[in-house]
């Protein structure tokens, strides 16, 4: 029988961790050492698009759990684009309902880049933009929604979790489901498969 690769998931998101658990892949987590506040910085002082930021954060991420291990390590970021402004999670509950109210009634972006690398370099890069469309909500939803959910909705860049009761919030959504919550499954599984991680 052969051996299969060991993988590793280079981030502490729980929902990138589930994503994978559900699809049946054996994986261990690494959390990475990055200043990502330094790299968005540095990213916005040069101009850069926000996806070459996005991808830049996962590769770092990748790459600084990578550098120590021949397993395959996933890494991701995800960057919400609203009004052309990128947003990083609330701080505090009061922020993520400025959040909601802002974009309610109108669409925002979520900037989805993956990042796999093998024997310390990065093999395959990826990018999703899903388009996503809030209710029109009112003062009254919002606040009821934020006391439901609880703080757990501060992990989520626009404050929200579909994966859970933030699914009500929405109209619509146009693009990759799981690249929504933040790890595009479907190209990932097919990388894992390419580099003989998974049997199927």
């Amino acid at each position: 029988m052969m051996n299969t690769p060991q993988i590793i998931l280079a981030s502490g998101s729980a929902i990138r961790a589930e994503i994978l658990r559900g699809a049946g892949v054996r994986f261990e987590i690494v959390k990475p050492n990055v200043d990502e506040a330094a790299i968005k910085s540095e990213a916005a002082s040069a101009g850069k698009p926000l996806e070459q930021m996005a991808m830049h954060l996962a590769e770092a991420k990748t790459l600084d759990v990578a550098k120590s291990t021949e397993a395959i390590v996933i890494g991701a970021d995800q960057i919400l684009e609203f009004e052309g402004r990128a947003y990083d999670k609330p701080q505090n509950m009061d922020e993520a309902r400025m959040r909601l109210m802002d974009m309610a009634g109108a669409t925002h972006t979520l900037i989805n880049a993956v990042t796999i690398a093998r024997h310390g370099r990065l093999i395959w890069r990826h990018l999703e933009r899903p388009r996503l469309w809030l209710r029109d909500l009112t003062e009254a939803e919002i606040d009821a929604y934020l006391a439901a959910a609880g703080p757990e909705v501060l992990s989520s860049v626009g404050a929200y979790q579909l994966e859970s009761i933030g699914a009500r919030l929405f109209e619509k959504i146009d693009g990759d489901y799981f690249s929504v919550l933040g790890l595009c499954l479907f190209p990932v599984l097919d990388c894992l498969r390419r580099e003989g991680a998974l049997a199927f």
